[in-house]
């Protein structure tokens, strides 16, 4: 690939990751805005946020599949109990799983914004797909002090979302071969989405999220309480690198990363107009 078509890939990729971002900020401003709203419903909330989290992990991780194929086996989708539990699972994975996503054709004559645009198409489809991490930065997001702060928390999930699409868009001839050897393990990427879920849940549940802070300040001493989201105090600063984790764990996920090289060489073409791209 050329020097001039790597940078329109990468300018597309940006323009791209721009797109999704300006959404998920969005919610994230919403989200803190009706959390302080709700404030003294707020507790019991994130108690039920927490619940619905360790679902999601539980079966994100497997565990859930591996309880229902147990009773399968065991003859028990026989009885009530068996098959309320199996319509469970199957309603739970509707829900986690179905991908909404709207297709678009971007008129090359848009350019940069035509992969803005898809950006936001992409958003808005993709979040029933990573629905489960990114339901638990909403839920950080509504504990925060303010609108900005929950935009910001959202901005911070987006980046470790679109560094590595924009590492992609930099590197598409060198990168996709990785990409395409890490989907080998998807498997071991569901199973570590599926504790960081559990973790989340566990701490929104218990309203203990400042326990993970204690610890590494504990570790790391005080200078830690230096790096604040908008100034709400350590507990804040913990967020920052979650919501990162939790961009890259969504990047990673096994309905995002086989596609990534797809969507990539498909936002350069917008522009290139049928152009081959110089290997």
């Amino acid at each position: 690939m050329t020097t001039g078509n790597r940078w329109l890939t990468f300018f597309h990729a940006l323009a791209f990751v721009f797109g999704f971002s300006a959404i998920f900020i969005a919610l994230g401003a919403s989200v803190a805005f009706f959390g302080n709203a709700l404030n003294p419903m707020m507790s019991t909330i994130a108690k039920i946020g927490g619940i619905i989290l360790i679902l999601f992990g539980l079966h994100v991780a497997g565990m859930l599949g591996w309880v229902a194929d147990r009773i399968r086996a065991a003859g028990g989708d026989r009885n009530v109990l068996g098959r309320a539990y199996l319509a469970f699972v199957n309603l739970l994975g509707r829900l986690m799983y179905t991908e909404g996503r709207v297709q678009m054709n971007a008129d090359p004559r848009l350019g940069y914004l035509a992969s803005f645009i898809m950006g936001i198409f992409f958003s808005a489809g993709w979040i029933p797909c990573v629905g489960p991490v990114l339901s638990a930065i909403l839920g950080l997001a509504s504990q925060v002090q303010t609108v900005a702060q929950g935009a910001g928390l959202l901005a911070v999930y987006s980046a470790g979302l679109g560094l590595p699409f924009l590492i992609t868009g930099a590197a598409l001839a060198t990168v996709t071969p990785l990409l395409r050897r890490m989907n080998r393990h998807l498997g071991i990427v569901s199973k570590i989405t599926g504790v960081f879920l559990i973790l989340m849940g566990v701490l929104l549940y218990s309203n203990r999220l400042t326990i993970i802070a204690n610890l590494l300040v504990g570790q790391f001493g005080t200078g830690l309480a230096s790096v604040e989201l908008g100034g709400a105090g350590l507990a804040s600063a913990i967020t920052i690198p979650i919501a990162f984790i939790a961009g890259l764990l969504s990047f990673l996920s096994p309905c995002v990363l086989p596609l990534i090289p797809a969507y990539i060489g498909y936002l350069s073409g917008t522009t290139v107009a049928g152009r081959p791209t110089s290997a």
